[in-house]
């Protein structure tokens, strides 16, 4: 038997094991790059957390897991609309990529592979993560599609732009901050630092002279009375 399942061994990759029946709402599995051409859509699972900044695992490595398990109790029926989405476009299920925990190259190398084939073809992709790191690896290979400018939407309550948490420069913090360096050379990514730092330190003048001329004022106002 080829690819029979293998754990607890180095350099092995589990296959097969976040994904699998069931699939999204019960569409139909797409087994190759071939397979999505002959849908509109294309539903991806990334079962990764890279580095957790908030303490232990959070969970989300489970969650196109969770997603797949909870949506089989749906159609595509829309009661309010009653139309069925199904009517009007096609979708499968291709799966998850390959994650390996801790290897952010082999992870995000095959991230952007399995999404670049749903890309090329012709169908859109609907991810489900993983941590917020994904954004990064997913959104430049769009980009790398597209001679334009890609727009990103983007509903969070913080911006994920820190350059870094600690080490880690793909942390979950950090893809809206990896993103537009990853089109720069290092002399231009070297000129945006010294500008932030100029600003910065600009900003802490600034705040620095409006407290001492507010102090003056306060000192001023009180030798009046």
């Amino acid at each position: 038997m080829q690819n029979k399942p293998i754990i607890y061994q180095p350099g092995v990759v589990p296959q097969e094991i976040y994904s699998g029946v069931p699939s999204f709402m019960g569409l139909p599995v797409a087994k190759t790059a071939e397979d999505v051409k002959n849908f509109d859509f294309a539903v991806m699972g990334v079962p990764w957390e890279g580095g957790c900044t908030y303490g232990g695992f959070s969970s989300c490595v489970v969650a196109p897991k969770t997603f797949r398990g909870v949506s089989t109790r749906y159609t595509g029926y829309l009661p309010d609309y009653d139309i069925d989405t199904f009517d009007y476009m096609t979708a499968c299920d291709y799966g998850d990529t390959v994650v390996q925990n801790g290897n952010y190259d082999l992870t995000f190398a095959n991230m952007r592979e399995k999404f670049g084939e749903i890309i090329d073809a012709g169908a859109i992709p609907i991810t489900f993560g993983g941590d917020h790191s994904i954004s990064y690896p997913m959104i430049s290979e769009m980009a790398k599609r597209h001679k334009k400018r890609v727009g990103v939407i983007h509903f969070d309550a913080h911006l994920d732009t820190m350059p870094s948490f600690g080490d880690d420069l793909y942390s979950r913090c950090s893809p809206f901050n990896r993103l537009p360096r990853s089109y720069i050379s290092e002399s231009e990514d070297r000129e945006i630092i010294r500008r932030k730092e100029e600003k910065q330190k600009n900003t802490e003048l600034l705040s620095f002279r409006l407290w001492k001329s507010r102090r003056t004022d306060t000192k001023l106002l009180l030798k009046k009375h």
